[in-house]
Order: structure tokens, then C-alpha cells, then sequence
């Protein structure tokens, strides 16, 4: 495999894990409503726990991001 063959494929691979950080942001988000919903005596507990766990998911892609650019 020639060397701008496998940049190209490892951006590629960057570009996937960058798309898939955003379903996931939608999901832990989507999951901590549900749970305010179903019992809003946690919502102070779980809200702060949910806004952690999109910052987890955003610096995954803001990693990629970076080795995007690197790559």
C-alpha cells in the first residue's frame, strides 16, 4: 500500500468516528430526558451526569478532528 493510499484511507476512518459522534450525543441525551421523565426528583442528579457525558462524546470528535488534519 502506497503512503497516500493509506492517508486516504485513514482519513476516511477519521470521517466515520467524526459522523458517529453525533448519534451519540443524541442518544446520551435522548436516554438522560427519559430517565428526567420518568423520575424528575433525579433531574439534578442526572443532568449534570448527562452534560459530562456529551462533553466524552464531543472531545471524540474533536480528536478526530485534530488527527485529521495530522494524518
Amino acid at each position: 500500500m502506497e503512503v497516500e493510499s493509506a492517508r486516504v484511507l485513514g482519513r476516511a476512518l477519521i470521517i466515520i468516528s467524526m459522523m458517529a459522534t453525533a448519534p451519540a450525543e443524541a442518544w446520551v441525551a435522548s436516554k438522560a430526558m427519559e430517565a428526567m421523565g420518568r423520575n424528575p426528583e433525579a433531574a439534578d442528579s442526572i443532568f449534570p451526569k448527562m452534560i459530562v457525558a456529551m462533553a466524552i462524546c464531543e472531545s471524540t470528535a474533536i480528536y478526530a478532528l485534530v488527527a485529521f488534519f495530522l494524518v
